[in-house]
């Protein structure tokens, strides 16, 4: 059973029922997506709108905790794409295009943390390399690395 226009628009909660009465959904009337001049027929009930004589800025008719909870109630109805351009984004739309911190993505570590492989990459060389260290330190090594190989191959 679809609904006519009219009827699915009397079963949108009251407050919301308010809203489009008193600023009309985006397809019959359009709204600045930014702060414009309190005379302009498009400025928006979301964003601060601008006194040209006096310059000074009026607040939104709606706050961030209204406008987010009529946004909320549109959401859930299905007709959030026919309220006004919105000063802060929501649920999804809020982490698409997001600017993460650099270190958010790639963390800095402590430096031990950082140094940590070639730390290990250069203990399995010294260790690999442990005979020939010591044999330049002390050449009558040499001897004892002979003997040892002596007795592996008497063992086996």
């Amino acid at each position: 059973m679809s609904l006519s226009a009219k009827e699915a628009f009397a079963r949108l909660p009251k407050k919301l029922h308010n809203f489009f009465i008193k600023y009309p959904p985006r397809p019959l009337a359009q709204y600045a997506d930014k702060a414009s001049t309190i005379d302009d027929p498009q400025k928006n009930p979301f964003f601060p709108n601008k006194n040209p004589e006096t310059g000074a800025w009026h607040g939104p008719k709606y706050s961030l905790r209204r406008s987010s909870d009529l946004y909320k109630m549109a959401r859930k109805f299905g007709v959030a794409d026919l309220l006004p351009a919105m000063p802060k984004r929501f649920y999804e739309e809020k982490y698409n295009d997001k600017h993460w911190m650099k270190g958010v993505l790639s963390h800095k570590k402590q430096k031990w943390e950082r140094e940590l492989p070639e730390k290990l990459a250069a203990r399995e060389e010294a260790i690999r390399n442990m005979d020939a260290t010591i044999v330049a330190a002390r050449p009558d090594y040499k001897k004892q690395l002979a003997k040892k190989e002596q007795r592996k191959q008497t063992w086996f």
